[in-house]
């Protein structure tokens, strides 16, 4: 009589392991039986990089090349200072 109870516990609880992984189971196959999501549109690179006009080209004030200081003489500041050793 031990023995037959002994067995159905065994029984009940592997029962409820397989009812438990027959459900995962199932969850799994409804989630893989779903349709995928759409994808997500194409993005077009074609505009991705905008060309400014001309005008909106220059480099502003502080980056535009600067023109040689001239003196009073007329010289420039490079040739007036005389580096030799």
């Amino acid at each position: 009589m031990n023995q037959d109870a002994a067995r159905l516990d065994q029984s009940e609880n592997q029962l409820s392991r397989d009812r438990e992984s027959l459900a995962q189971n199932q969850r799994e196959s409804t989630q893989a039986a779903r349709p995928a999501l759409e994808p997500a549109p194409a993005v077009n690179l074609n505009r991705a990089i905008e060309n400014p006009s001309r005008a909106e080209q220059t480099l502003p004030g502080l980056f535009a090349a600067s023109r040689p200081q001239v003196n009073a003489l007329g010289q420039t500041i490079g040739k007036f200072i005389n580096v030799t050793a």
